[in-house]
């Protein structure tokens, strides 16, 4: 389901990668631009999964490891992003795929920030994230 990109081989995918990061600033009005999301993952910051059902490339998710606390580092989901209707049939696939991935990286949990709420899908509201200008 997840299958990682080679930051030497980003070029061959990121037009798609791109429109898709688009569509999630779309949504969030987050102030960072696809061009950040590149450099982070090129220069290791940042790491890109391509996600897939069955031979079909239905979307993907760009992981950060946050620091080690008290209770072990976090997998932080950067950005997830699927072809519109595309990731409901393999949420539950997606969710153990992250899992996976979060405990091969020695992570107690997974992290992400969202515009909507995602308590239905099994999260738990850690905090609200309010922000004014200056």
């Amino acid at each position: 389901m997840l299958h990682p990109v080679d930051p030497r081989r980003l070029h061959e995918v990121w037009a798609w990668v791109r429109d898709g990061l688009l569509r999630v600033i779309d949504k969030t009005h987050d102030d960072w631009i696809p061009d950040d999301v590149y450099a982070e993952i090129r220069g290791g910051a940042s790491a890109l999964y391509l996600i897939y059902s069955g031979d079909e490339r239905i979307g993907f998710v760009v992981v950060q490891v946050w620091p080690q606390y008290h209770n072990g580092p976090r997998l932080f989901v950067r950005a997830l992003w699927g072809e519109p209707h595309s990731l409901a049939a393999v949420e539950d696939e997606l969710m153990e795929s992250l899992r996976v991935l979060a405990r091969k990286h020695g992570a107690s949990a997974l992290r992400m920030n969202s515009p909507r709420r995602w308590d239905a899908a099994g999260w738990t509201l850690k905090q609200y994230i309010y922000e004014t200008t200056v």
